[in-house]
């Protein structure tokens, strides 16, 4: 579940930060801690760098001042006519 949560913020990201359609090439997640069920936590991301069609995000899973997780990926923004 966490990968998919960090997908799916990155995504989010990206979105709000006006850039074009674009895709995960790689997703990469470092567990640092047990994360716990039923409890309201932060992610922290953002966009780290941007060079051609890719775009590097990367976040944090927190609990208070924990951090239970960290990532970083690779997003390839998509050419005219790709789905």
């Amino acid at each position: 579940m966490v990968p998919l949560l960090f997908d799916s913020v990155f995504g989010m990201v990206i979105h709000a930060a006006g850039r074009p359609i674009s895709r995960t090439a790689f997703l990469h997640v470092d567990y640092r801690k047990i994360v716990p069920v039923e409890k309201v936590l932060q992610v922290d991301a953002g966009i780290d760098d941007v060079i051609d069609r890719k775009i590097f995000v990367s976040g944090r899973l927190l609990d208070g001042d924990q951090v239970l997780a960290e990532a970083h990926s690779l997003f390839v923004k998509l050419k005219p006519g790709q789905p």
